[in-house]
């Protein structure tokens, strides 16, 4: 399943951990949320901390839309619909990204 995939990434990070929030899991480092993973009609998604001035970067990309609520502070999702295979080399540099976009200074050079 991709929540396990995603779950080996993240945990492997420095001090990340899995928490639950609105049913779905959320994962923090430092007491920061760094990534969610969603459920989707048909797939699942995950959101990603860009950070401001790389939003636009990715919107251009239909696969990327701006996140709900907390969109307008850096955070893109990017859904798998379907039969879409995630290409996890992708995924796992989006995850560090995310990682040291919002985790506390003292974690960020640790991956």
């Amino acid at each position: 399943m991709s929540i396990d995939r995603v779950r080996k990434i993240v945990l492997a990070f420095p001090e990340a951990e899995e928490t639950e929030s609105f049913g779905e899991p959320w994962f923090r480092a430092g007491g920061k949320v760094f990534t969610v993973y969603g459920a989707e009609p048909n797939g699942w998604s995950l959101c990603f901390k860009c950070g401001k001035m790389q939003m636009g970067i990715f919107l251009e990309d239909p696969r990327f839309t701006q996140t709900p609520y907390v969109g307008r502070h850096g955070w893109v999702t990017l859904k798998f619909i379907g039969r879409d295979m995630p290409n996890w080399e992708e995924v796992t540099e989006l995850l560090k990204m995310s990682y040291r976009n919002n985790v506390p200074a003292r974690l960020k050079g640790k991956i």
